[in-house]
């Protein structure tokens, strides 16, 4: 099974990720970058979307030598794929998560505070903030490539020197706290304040449709105060249909939740580990938090479509559609 979700689902779904990626950062580049704060934060996310999915490409290749070693291969595959795609394919993942939050906490904004929004929230403290969120989180594995390095190992098996992973005496413990923090504090963290965002967000919205409603069904005619609460509210729909909760979307939950329980359950479990007691499960749990990780990062340009005029339009016009077409 596990094989399967990497080498067949997880590299097709990688491949579709990597064409969707580049042309949300294709229609975020004709749109202006430096023209919204959305813009600019979206294309962050489609940037970081693009190296998970590519990352995640080049570790269902190296899977095929992890599982099928050539003979005389100079160096321990597995080694290789933890380091090179591992711990990377987990950075950009983390850096996705973050990027999803700051565009929740925008689109929450944009219905709490609407005529104050786009003073909060311009395209170039947006990429400020981005820009910010990768060196950080980045920078956070930095300790882990200090205490795992390739060098030279004696494979017992063969009697060869390979190049594989050498560990320093401190590596277990820089590994566990990495993890913690990585997979189970920060992903906490995120899940937090999307959920919050979206509940204020959607109470926002919904007491603004009941106040629209009970005004349109008695005829109410607004006066200079009651106009700017219709002023606010229609600041609140534009605002909401243009750029709407473009990353607030089931999948992205259900692959945060997935990997946040999955990291709860097996970090005091050592027997869930590769080489563990459960090696066979630990590979099919992971397997499929790989595949929705994969899903979550290659889906959005569908999302984009649905929900935001402006991208569609740039869409159309990119590919040379024309408005009545489908």
């Amino acid at each position: 099974m596990s094989v399967c979700l990497w080498l067949c689902l997880c590299g097709a779904v990688s491949v579709f990720g990597i064409g969707t990626n580049i042309v949300n950062l294709i229609v975020f580049i004709r749109q202006g970058i430096l023209s919204e704060s959305v813009t600019a934060s979206l294309a962050g996310l489609a940037m970081a979307d693009l190296c998970c999915v590519t990352i995640m490409f080049l570790y269902s290749i190296n899977f095929c030598i992890v599982l099928w070693p050539p003979p005389g291969l100079p160096w321990d595959p597995l080694s290789v794929v933890y380091l090179a795609a591992g711990w990377p394919r987990i950075m950009f993942t983390r850096v996705t998560c973050w990027i999803t939050s700051y565009v929740a906490l925008e689109r929450c904004m944009c219905v709490v505070l609407p005529f104050k929004v786009k003073q909060l929230f311009t395209a170039t403290r947006s990429i400020c903030v981005i820009t910010c969120i990768f060196v950080f989180i980045i920078s956070s594995y930095i300790p882990i490539y200090y205490t795992h390095r390739l060098g030279n190992v004696r494979d017992p098996i063969t009697n060869k020197t390979l190049v594989g992973m050498v560990l320093l005496d401190n590596a277990y413990e820089v590994d566990r706290i990495i993890r913690k923090m990585n997979n189970i504090i920060l992903p906490t963290l995120f899940l937090t304040v999307v959920i919050v965002c979206t509940q204020v967000t959607a109470s926002r919205l919904i007491a603004s449709s009941k106040w629209r409603k009970k005004n349109a069904t008695s005829g109410y005619q607004s006066n200079s105060k009651s106009g700017g609460n219709e002023l606010q509210s229609q600041g609140i729909s534009n605002k909401q249909s243009d750029c709407d909760q473009v990353k607030q979307k089931v999948v992205s939950s259900v692959s945060s939740v997935t990997h946040l329980v999955l990291s709860y359950f097996t970090f005091d479990l050592p027997e869930i580990e590769n080489g563990g007691r459960y090696n066979n499960l630990f590979w099919a749990i992971y397997s499929l938090d790989f595949l929705l990780e994969t899903i979550n990062s290659s889906i959005n340009i569908v999302v984009y479509y649905k929900m935001s005029s402006k991208y569609k339009q740039e869409f159309r016009s990119l590919f040379g559609m024309k408005e009545g077409s489908s």
